[in-house]
């Protein structure tokens, strides 16, 4: 297609026609933003990286497509994992993680496996993609700037499975792990598959799923049970042995900056949950360590969502609280309208940096307590993103731990595990 020599500047397609037959749009442009609609106003089509590797795939290519609000990239990679123990097949994590798919269709054969991490921006720019199995892990108040409400994030989430049929699979939770005002699409979009022929199963966060016991788990918490379920589905779907989806799960290590234990001081121990960047992955990250008290670090950067219910799980299940950053002002306030009833022995303090709350925390944890930072907020107040911030988490306690030992007022104990996490 020719273009003029003023593209973009006086020259505009007519009516019915346009500049481009495909454009593919990068995930975080929003619909709403100029570019992307100037790109959808001079675009034939405009989709995404997911959808035209899927249209170019060679015959006999599986496909499993992987959504939700949290856990995504941790069932991805366990997803990965359980199929990687069937013999003579390769299988990819693509989409929102790994390599792009479109630079590993040259070296894949029939039989081999993209596992994709596909995001809800990622998920609005699908159109003819048709996995093999599709699963939404769950789903609730995240990314309300780009889609603008729940009810059309939900929908564009289960893009995934909008052309799933015969002999595919589509999985999701119990309605409880969906927004409540999502549940209608979702659920209308569900039975549109299983009219298709789709097999759709309702996946919950049970021990008697799994094919081993949730302690042999080294993913902590109840989220990761059900991560872990989802997996085992899927491995199931695939023709997967139970001793091999066993394996592949006790083998499994969290990924950094979820639920990543980076080690051990004093009997206390740190854990770097930076990726949960919305109230209800936080809310989740409260079920592990059951038994140990805890001192909880929340904060960072609003996304001007409901704290009420991330609020109500902590005053229950922390001893110490926490707040740092931008949002540090915003949740005292919650937390002052519900904490009346808590236990006067119980914390709540705020900090204007998540270093000072570190320090604090390093300084004032009991033996046999967690310290958990699961910030339930962005990190762009303070760090470049959710990596950043976890990796400065890590040299914060590294830190405290090195000066602690000079001075003679700690053990060694945890330095062992800290030293890899970097």
């Amino acid at each position: 297609m020719q273009l003029s020599a003023d593209f973009g500047v006086n020259s505009v397609p007519t009516v019915g026609e346009h500049y481009y037959d495909v454009c593919i749009i990068t995930p975080g442009l929003a619909p709403h933003t100029i570019l992307a609609q100037s790109a959808c106003e001079q675009s034939a089509e405009v989709i995404s990286e997911v959808e035209l590797a899927y249209r170019l795939s060679p015959p006999g290519l599986n496909w499993v497509a992987i959504t939700g609000t949290n856990g995504k990239t941790t069932t991805t990679e366990l997803v990965r994992e359980v199929l990687s123990a069937q013999e003579n097949v390769q299988v990819f994590s693509v989409g929102n993680i790994g390599t792009p798919a479109l630079e590993l269709l040259a070296s894949v054969r029939p039989g081999d496996f993209f596992i994709a991490e596909v995001s809800s921006f990622q998920a609005a720019r699908l159109s003819t993609f048709k996995p093999r199995v599709a699963a939404l892990l769950n789903l609730s108040s995240d990314h309300l700037d780009w889609h603008k409400d729940i009810a059309r994030y939900g929908a564009d989430k289960c893009r995934i499975f909008a052309n799933s049929g015969n002999g595919d699979l589509v999985l999701v939770p119990e309605e409880d792990e969906l927004h409540e005002l999502a549940r209608p699409v979702i659920a209308a979009a569900v039975l549109a598959a299983e009219k298709r022929g789709a097999c759709v199963r309702k996946i919950s966060a049970d021990e008697h799923c799994l094919p081993l016991e949730k302690h042999e788990l080294r993913i902590r918490g109840d989220h990761n049970m059900m991560n872990a379920c989802f997996a085992t589905a899927i491995g199931h779907y695939f023709g997967v042995p139970d001793t091999d989806i066993s394996k592949a799960l006790k083998s499994f290590q969290p990924q950094p900056h979820r639920m990543q234990e980076i080690g051990i001081f004093e009997d206390v121990i740190y854990v770097n949950d930076s990726k949960s960047t919305n109230p209800d992955a936080s809310i989740s990250a409260l079920s592990a360590y059951a038994g140990l008290e805890l001192t909880l670090l929340l904060g960072g950067q609003s996304k001007d969502v409901d704290y009420l219910d991330l609020v109500r799980a902590a005053l229950v299940r922390a001893q110490t609280i926490l707040l740092f950053g931008q949002a540090a002002v915003g949740l005292k306030s919650h937390f002052d309208a519900l904490s009346t009833g808590s236990t006067s022995d119980q914390q709540i303090l705020t900090f204007e940096s998540m270093k000072d709350a570190v320090h604090f925390a390093c300084k004032n944890a009991a033996p046999k307590q967690v310290v958990l930072l699961s910030p339930a907020n962005a990190s762009f107040d303070e760090f470049d993103d959710f990596e950043h911030r976890g990796c400065y988490f890590t040299s914060l306690v590294k830190s405290f731990h090195e000066a602690a030992t000079k001075e003679g007022t700690c053990t060694d104990s945890y330095s062992q595990n800290l030293d890899s996490v970097r």
